[in-house]
């Protein structure tokens, strides 16, 4: 678990592999991520996981509005997930070079498991795009890496 956790940590990096890697989402977003997550591509939305325990996803779905407003899209983002966790963090606002957004921290434990999840919720824009983005994996893991996550939303940007 420990060796698997540190690739994770860094990316599976080894001496001829990236830390993370470039990847794109249809022609709407793009982000870099750890090396080592896996991509699923089964879904309309953009998830990755990690191989090897599964202690990290990320998931992504965009959404288009017309006039669309940030702050009435993260007030409805995160009441969809106060029906199922509760917020252990305020909102926080972060501003990007291509990204906007709101996050927030929630924990609990979904029905019918038996772990509690920490679940990370940002409304984001970029562009004329919103982004519902999830951070889902445990609290240690989350906190350990927060600047690695930050990372990763720092460099999600529209597709060119």
């Amino acid at each position: 678990m420990i060796k698997n956790l540190f690739k994770v940590i860094t990316g599976g990096k080894t001496n001829t592999s990236p830390t993370t890697i470039h990847q794109q989402f249809k022609n709407v977003f793009s982000l870099d991520a750890p090396a080592a997550f896996i991509r699923n591509d089964k879904y309309e939305m953009f998830q990755l996981h990690d191989p090897d325990d599964e202690l990290a996803t990320i998931t992504i779905s965009a959404y288009a509005k017309d006039g669309g407003i940030l702050d009435e899209f993260c007030v409805y983002r995160f009441g969809q997930v106060e029906d199922v966790y509760k917020p252990v963090s305020d909102i926080q606002t972060f501003q990007f070079e291509h990204a906007t957004g709101k996050l927030q921290e929630f924990e609990g434990t979904f029905p019918n498991e038996s772990e509690p999840t920490y679940f990370v919720a940002a409304g984001i824009q970029t562009g004329d795009i919103f982004l519902s983005l999830n951070f889902v994996t445990n609290r240690k893991h989350y906190t350990a890496h927060r600047d690695q996550y930050n990372e990763i939303l720092k460099s999600i940007r529209p597709a060119s």
